[in-house]
């Protein structure tokens, strides 16, 4: 579920720290069960922790960046573990009690969908 262009990615990351919004979402419609679906988003909120791939310091874009994708990447690790035998993570990668509320929240809007005349 990565990000799908660079330039999504850019717009949703201006669009929060326009208004300094916690994060932005983009929902798409899933044109097979028409119904909107996560399409992509951008996390600017607290952050309990500082866990990220990169040890060296980075600007609080660079951290905010780093923050979507680790949280992704948490939501696919936890999804996936429902069918298959947990897989090792590499150890700086984010764990649920790793999470502030905001960043929960953030993390299961992925598996938010909306049918038609709901929401």
């Amino acid at each position: 579920m990565a990000s799908q262009t660079p330039k999504l990615q850019n717009m949703l990351q201006a669009a929060v720290q326009s208004v300094q919004w916690t994060y932005s979402l983009f929902w798409q419609l899933c044109p097979q069960q028409m119904i909107l679906v996560w399409g992509d988003g951008y996390y600017n909120g607290a952050i309990k922790t500082r866990k990220t791939v990169q040890p060296m310091e980075v600007s609080a874009e660079e951290a905010s960046l780093q923050r979507s994708q680790q949280l992704r990447e948490l939501y696919e690790s936890l999804s996936a573990g429902e069918t298959n035998p947990p897989t090792r993570r590499p150890c700086a990668s984010l764990s649920p009690e790793d999470l502030t509320e905001s960043e929960w929240f953030y993390l299961m809007c992925v598996s938010f969908s909306f049918p038609p005349g709901v929401g």
